[in-house]
């Protein structure tokens, strides 16, 4: 019981980190993270620490149009540390054909870490580009 009420803020986090990343909430994406994050973005090189992943959403922010969504495919919780697995969508806005080589799916593990105060910060987030994630997964009706 206890592993599926941490997995629940595990979950929560990913929730508010989503909502935050959809309104380009730059200040409460950044309270979701660990000190010691890691980065692992398919198309950026190896980002470590608050200080290398924020300007780079920053920067991101002001280019991107469109929705973020996540389908959980997988989840794991031991300890002091969880793992969610999913795929995701960056869906365009309507009537926006992105340039053909832009990767709008893929999938992507998060590991999140519980610290001293019992919150779970984002500690690892690796995302890659597979060909069986498609926008077809979405239900975005």
């Amino acid at each position: 019981m206890q592993n599926s009420t941490e997995l629940a803020k595990v979950r929560n986090n990913l929730e508010t980190w989503l909502k935050a990343f959809n309104t380009r909430d730059i200040e409460t994406l950044f309270t979701l993270y660990d000190s010691e994050s890691i980065y692992a973005n398919a198309a950026a090189p190896l980002m470590r620490g608050i200080d290398q992943i924020k300007p780079w959403y920053e920067e991101t922010f002001k280019v991107i149009a469109g929705m973020l969504h996540y389908k959980e495919e997988a989840a794991f919780i031991e300890g002091g540390m969880a793992v969610l697995l999913g795929v995701y969508y960056f869906a365009p806005p309507k009537g926006v054909t992105p340039p053909e080589d832009t990767h709008l799916t893929g999938r992507v593990s998060l590991i999140y870490r519980r610290n001293n105060a019992g919150q779970w910060k984002l500690l690892f987030d690796m995302d890659n580009t597979p060909p069986d994630v498609t926008p077809s997964l979405f239900d975005l009706a």
